[in-house]
């Protein structure tokens, strides 16, 4: 006679990782390419151990050959499988979705003549952060003018539906922006937060060739170049080139 305890127990089990399964599966495709697979690993792995507990369950029942040893495969596969994504996942948000930890020393890293690169998937909340913490005059290539303060701060709206801001397909005129800027004033930073609509518009080897020629101009006149990136919306190889050129903040 099967035991009511034996079979809530297990069947609360299976049903608890049954639904975790079927929670992560339809999520998939949400999540951006370097955490999708992660992912889908995490929902084949639930699987595998939500199939182990439901022959856990049948057992009770019904004799199945080889029940034990199904029962301690798919509880190794599983549980082994799910901390690799959970320490994987733990990886990917140290490295893309942490904001800056030592915004406040800002001024003490960042050195004239310089170019950074900072990652990052909170990009308006990280240069606001940035601008408050930073003397001296700035120049911001930014989408979103209206969200940072003024100051010290010059923004330049980069759209295409106003004539009030320069168009993202007009790298020369951004240059010649940056550059005037850097000879006027010194000690100048230069930021630019919208590397992914400047790519939209031209391409990322047409952008990446305009921030290194902006680099050196900058270097020249002791001005600093910062630019803000999230990488989720770029390929690995994007991301490894342009950190070979900038250096982290």
């Amino acid at each position: 006679m099967v035991s009511a305890t034996a079979l809530l127990y297990r069947l609360f089990i299976f049903l608890m990782i049954l639904s975790l399964t079927i929670f992560i599966t339809p999520r998939i495709r949400r999540y951006p390419k370097n955490l999708r697979r992660l992912m889908l690993m995490a929902a084949i792995f639930s699987g595998i151990g939500a199939f182990g507990r439901f022959i856990d369950v049948l057992v009770l029942f019904v004799p199945i050959p080889s029940a034990s040893k199904i029962h301690l495969i798919t509880h190794v596969i599983s549980i082994g499988g799910v901390i690799w994504v959970f320490i994987s996942l733990i990886l990917n948000l140290e490295r893309y979705y942490i904001p800056l930890t030592s915004i406040s020393n800002v001024e003490e890293k960042r050195k004239p003549g310089a170019s950074s690169l900072v990652l990052s998937s909170n990009i308006t909340q990280d240069v606001g952060e940035f601008l408050q913490n930073i003397n001296g005059p700035v120049l911001l290539f930014t989408r979103y003018p209206n969200l940072y303060g003024n100051g010290n701060i010059k923004k330049i709206w980069i759209t295409t539906a106003d004539s009030k801001g320069v168009s993202p397909t007009a790298l020369h005129v951004l240059q010649d922006i940056a550059i005037r800027f850097a000879s006027e004033n010194n000690g100048a930073t230069i930021i630019v937060d919208c590397l992914e609509y400047l790519i939209l518009y031209n391409n990322f080897k047409s952008v990446f060739k305009f921030l290194v020629s902006l680099k050196d101009h900058l270097m020249i006149r002791g001005a600093t170049l910062i630019i803000f990136a999230d990488p989720t919306t770029l390929d690995k190889s994007q991301v490894a080139l342009l950190k070979r050129e900038f250096g982290p903040l």
